[in-house]
């Protein structure tokens, strides 16, 4: 590896390091701009556009980058099949809980910035398209959401506090909930599979 490539992978790792502590440490999620991330990194604007060319990829790898960091706390690989993905509620909701103060400020970030995370979208998208291959684009894209919003550590977790529900109880609605919807969308794709 070159010197070059080795100040440029220490830069990017300079922006993303402050990013993550805007993010998740003391600062307001409105001080989540690209000028005050270049500023904390040491890095003209310029720089930390060569890096990340949106707002949106910056997110991303602040994210991806958290995810490496916490994967010890999440004991199976969610996204190695759609199965795995519905039926680790208890794990979803176990790294949830141990880490509810950084997804509340993730959360916080993506609804002040109306940025949200894609790449962990896009790969839940693949395992739901593989499972359901028979639902038309847009029933698919409906049924989706509904499920990666039940499925979604942050938001439920944070509901979930307010209606003073202890992590088992909360995994257990979330089981019934997935469980129903997802029966009722292979019904309705096995029904299009027949229908084609």
């Amino acid at each position: 590896m070159t010197r070059r490539t080795n100040q440029s992978d220490r830069t990017r790792q300079a922006i993303i390091e402050a990013a993550s502590e805007i993010v998740f440490g003391s600062a307001s999620p409105d001080e989540f701009t690209m000028q005050n991330v270049a500023d904390a990194a040491g890095v003209s604007h310029r720089t930390l556009y060569r890096h990340f060319p949106s707002r949106s990829e910056l997110i991303n790898a602040v994210g991806a980058t958290l995810d490496t960091r916490l994967e010890a706390a999440m004991p199976v690989d969610v996204l190695s099949s759609f199965d795995s993905w519905v039926s680790s509620v208890d794990e979803i909701i176990g790294f949830g809980t141990a880490h509810r103060e950084k997804l509340r400020r993730g959360l916080a970030l993506s609804v002040t910035t109306g940025q949200f995370r894609t790449d962990r979208d896009a790969a839940y998208w693949t395992l739901f398209r593989d499972a359901f291959p028979h639902l038309d684009d847009d029933t698919a894209r409906q049924d989706f959401t509904m499920l990666r919003h039940i499925l979604s550590a942050n938001a439920t977790i944070l509901v979930g506090q307010r209606f003073d529900l202890d992590p088992g109880q909360l995994a257990e609605a979330v089981k019934r909930a997935v469980r129903a919807l997802v029966s009722d969308i292979r019904r309705r794709d096995r029904a299009a599979a027949k229908a084609a």
